[in-house]
């Protein structure tokens, strides 16, 4: 009788710290996930806002490095949109699906800056086969999870935020009515 305890009491203990060590790994791979899910959102988030990327008709500018401020907006944009690339990458799990489609990004961005560099007056149709690529990693990443918002790049617009309310759209020529004003 004192073995079948024994023998009760070690096999629920090694059944129990399996069941234990199961249901952690379970935990950390969906936590993983789920934090992969938000930082592929965000970028995801982060190229919609990228206002360098909105749909243009890709025109020609001559001299465009010294006569065109937008060319070195867009490569800084373009620059900066690669370093959010790469931190998203770096959090995603080792083996996640989405290393390839990251991977593509960060090449569709550095072949926008060797491009531009190369023929600055084609700087625009650049940016505009950019966005069809980073466009199209965008719809890979969102075929492949459904907490992937489904936004287009450079697409984001301003709305009101409370009903009614508009913004000013002119300076006031006076001093400013604020608190501190008319206090004093």
């Amino acid at each position: 009788m004192l073995w079948t305890d024994v023998v009760t009491v070690t096999l629920g203990a090694f059944v129990g710290a399996g069941a234990a060590f199961g249901a952690n790994l379970l935990v950390r791979w969906l936590e993983s996930r789920r934090a992969e899910a938000s930082a592929l959102n965000e970028l995801v988030t982060e190229i919609h806002f990228r206002r360098v990327l909105h749909r243009v008709v890709p025109t020609r500018s001559p001299d465009a490095e010294t006569a065109d401020p937008d060319w070195a907006t867009a490569r800084r944009s373009i620059g900066g949109l690669r370093g959010v690339v790469r931190s998203a990458r770096r959090q995603t799990r080792p083996r996640s699906s989405a290393l390839p489609v990251l991977n593509e990004m960060t090449l569709a961005c550095n072949t926008f800056l060797d491009d531009s560099e190369d023929a600055p007056d084609l700087y625009r149709l650049h940016l505009m086969q950019l966005h069809a690529r980073l466009n199209a990693g965008v719809r890979r990443l969102r075929s492949q999870r459904r907490a992937i918002a489904d936004l287009e790049p450079g697409e984001a617009r301003l709305g009101p935020t409370v009903a009614g309310l508009r913004a000013p759209t002119a300076v006031a020529d006076g001093p400013a009515d604020t608190e501190a004003g008319r206090r004093g």
